[in-house]
């Protein structure tokens, strides 16, 4: 009789305790790299400390920011994961959040804002590549183009005051330097090089 009267009392105890009950905590923010461009669909995810045990439940939730770098992360909480240290990390940096419930609760948003900025400066965009990269190629073929063009007939001026050795071309009678003549046969007149160096030196013996 005596240990039925102490379930009871137990019982009773255990019933008025009130319970604990878990609410929704979320964290939200923007994200940015150092020269405040926002850093946009990348995931923000909780990772914990070793010994962090309080952490470990929530390790992995993650969320995607925006086009405008905008996060927000929600978990289930109750009051004893108040002061927990959880880390969200972005990549391979990580920033260090501990849990405050009190100012979670308080008006107006309900919810705890941490902005993050990341050491790293964001990379260049896809458009500003192609353009180099366009650019880079033209100015590439503008050169091989001035390299294998003849000198015109009339030779004054800079190629006269530096007197260069100059020779026409028994093909096109384009005007260039001595030393580019078979390179010119060749390319420019799809000669073989025999060819080329032939005809080449016997047109650098009528010029002389």
């Amino acid at each position: 009789m005596r240990a039925l009267i102490l379930v009871l009392i137990a019982s009773v105890i255990l019933t008025a305790l009130p319970g604990v009950a878990a609410e929704r905590y979320t964290i939200s923010g923007t994200v940015t790299y150092s020269n405040d461009v926002p850093v946009d669909t990348m995931r923000v995810v909780i990772e914990c400390a070793e010994f962090e045990y309080d952490c470990h439940e929530f390790r992995g939730t993650s969320s995607q920011t925006d086009r405008m770098g905008v996060y927000e992360i929600s978990i289930e909480i109750d009051e004893t994961y108040d002061g927990a240290e959880l880390f969200l990390t972005i990549g391979e940096e990580s920033f260090s959040h501990i849990v405050d419930i009190e100012e979670s609760r308080s008006p107006p948003s309900g919810t705890i804002t941490q902005d993050i900025q990341l050491e790293q400066d964001s990379p260049p965009s896809s458009l500003f590549t192609g353009v180099a990269c366009g650019g880079i190629i033209i100015l590439l073929a503008i050169f091989a183009t001035l390299d294998r063009r003849p000198i015109p007939a009339r030779g004054e001026g800079l190629l006269g005051a530096a007197n260069i050795d100059v020779v026409t071309c028994p093909e096109c009678e384009g005007r260039l330097q001595r030393h580019l003549l078979i390179r010119h046969l060749i390319v420019d007149h799809e000669m073989d090089t025999d060819d080329a160096r032939d005809m080449a030196e016997i047109g650098q013996v009528e010029e002389e």
